[in-house]
């Protein structure tokens, strides 16, 4: 493997780059392409990738296999041409396999948390002194990366369910932490998504073991189906992990760990919401499982600072807050709010940027009962992400449900951002927590305003 040169088409994407960094790594040659610079890929020049910004044929020379994702069209210019060379192609899911294969692979799954518990427990086991593998869909704040080369036996991956790709993994652990309605483009049907779940379970090596999250339904029948072994967790005291006693103040919340019957300790966590009470004891019970020391949980989960584009504090720009968060399923936005809210000081505003035209048209109504924690919500027009548009979908379909559902008079529909920074500059008060939301570029908002502020 680490003789071959290997080419990444969209290099900066936040799958594509951490797997990049860990095979240069390893001590393979390494090199790639994107339609623009990014801070990943500036990562990847500083550590001697060389990044081609732009797409051309002429940028695939002589590499042994050509690294693509799903977001890669089948007739861009450089996979075709790798295909008129008979260069080997291999999906991003495919490589990250193959290099699970020289470690004990711990794979993430689920429809929410993934990023946050894969962070969780990479953190931990690097804590912990087992100086794991890990490939995560975000920057790990405490370490400043999405990818890692360790010489520990672990590699602990974020695996994608997206396009069902996460079946070409076979893990030793894994997690699941949620199953959701969601890529309904791909899969057509939620029945799908919950056969592609099932069948990811049967692909454990042997002696592996689940991770589940089993007060959520979907996981239950799950687990009610599966014949292999697994370990549950949640909030009722019938899990093998439970959490009880929990508190929330401001941005943290501190918990007692339950095994069975007996009390493991209290943990606290620095990072807001009942969501991510759940995230940690999938990674406790994980760890657990792998027998690190509960002490040595405890003190890395008390230091651990979480991901970026998770409830990421950007700065203050008059006198108000400024976060971004990744969300964009109504599920995670309703549970992102709701940390949120219980830290507010004064109004809770959200900006949303709905992701893709297919999600937008499948989830409207849903997305309409997800923004009910927000004193003001501001709406812009959708991020395609590479998507046709639908016609008859557009923001306004959200807009519509809102306004019908529950009646959300401080709502703005502004289409373009640059509009929403204008809004937000004039609209905005002291002591307000502000939230940019999506999968999109919205991020720029709150990042822009913020150092606007820093001028002045």
């Amino acid at each position: 493997m680490i003789n071959k040169k290997y080419y990444f088409i969209g290099i900066g994407g936040a799958g594509m780059s951490g797997i990049a960094k860990v095979l240069k790594e390893m001590g393979a040659n390494v090199a790639g392409s994107d339609i623009k610079e990014s801070r990943n890929t500036e990562c990847l020049e500083e550590i001697g990738i060389k990044v081609l910004i732009g797409h051309k044929k002429s940028n695939v020379t002589n590499p042994d296999v050509v690294v693509i994702s799903s977001a890669i069209p089948s007739d861009n210019c450089e996979l075709k041409a790798a295909k008129e060379k008979n260069i080997q192609v291999i999906q991003r899911a495919k490589m990250l396999a193959e290099i699970a294969k020289t470690k004990k692979p711990i794979a993430i799954a689920g429809t929410h948390g993934k990023t946050t518990t894969t962070s969780m427990v990479a953190f931990i086991l690097e804590k912990a002194g087992l100086n794991p593998t890990f490939f995560i869909g975000g920057e790990l704040n405490d370490i400043g990366s999405n990818g890692k080369y360790g010489s520990g036996q672990y590699l602990v991956a974020e695996t994608d369910e997206s396009d069902g790709s996460l079946l070409f993994m076979n893990p030793m652990a894994m997690v699941i932490t949620n199953i959701e309605a969601d890529h309904l483009d791909y899969f057509g049907s939620f029945e799908k998504i919950k056969k592609l779940f099932m069948k990811f379970s049967t692909q454990l090596l042997p002696g592996g073991f689940i991770v589940a999250y089993k007060d959520h339904p979907n996981v239950s029948q799950l687990l009610d189906k599966t014949k292999q072994p697994y370990v549950s967790y949640g909030l009722s005291k019938d899990n093998d992990f439970w959490a009880s006693n929990i508190k929330h103040k401001g941005l943290s919340s501190s918990f007692d760990v339950m095994e069975g019957k007996n009390k493991l300790g209290r943990i606290t966590i620095n990072i807001p919401g009942a969501h991510n009470v759940l995230n940690a004891l999938a990674a406790i019970a994980l760890c657990r499982k792998l027998k690190v020391d509960f002490i040595k949980i405890k003190q890395a989960l008390l230091c651990f600072s979480g991901v970026k584009r998770r409830f990421q504090l950007l700065g203050e720009a008059n006198k108000a807050y400024f976060y971004d968060d990744y969300a964009h399923h109504p599920t995670e936005i309703a549970a992102t709010l709701q940390a949120a809210s219980s830290a507010k000081k004064k109004r809770l505003v959200c900006v949303f940027q709905p992701h893709r035209f297919s999600r937008t048209k499948f989830l409207a109504r849903d997305f309409a009962d997800a923004f009910i924690e927000a004193d003001l919500l501001v709406i812009t027009d959708i991020y395609a992400a590479g998507e046709e548009p639908i016609p008859g979908v557009s923001s306004k379909l959200i807009v519509d449900q809102v306004l019908k559902n529950n009646g959300h008079t401080d709502l703005a529909y502004l289409p373009s951002l640059y509009d929403v920074k204008k809004y937000l500059e004039g609209a905005i008060k002291p002591h307000d927590m502000v939230i940019t939301m999506g999968a999109g570029d919205i991020w720029t908002v709150g990042a822009e305003i913020v150092e606007k502020a820093k001028l002045i």
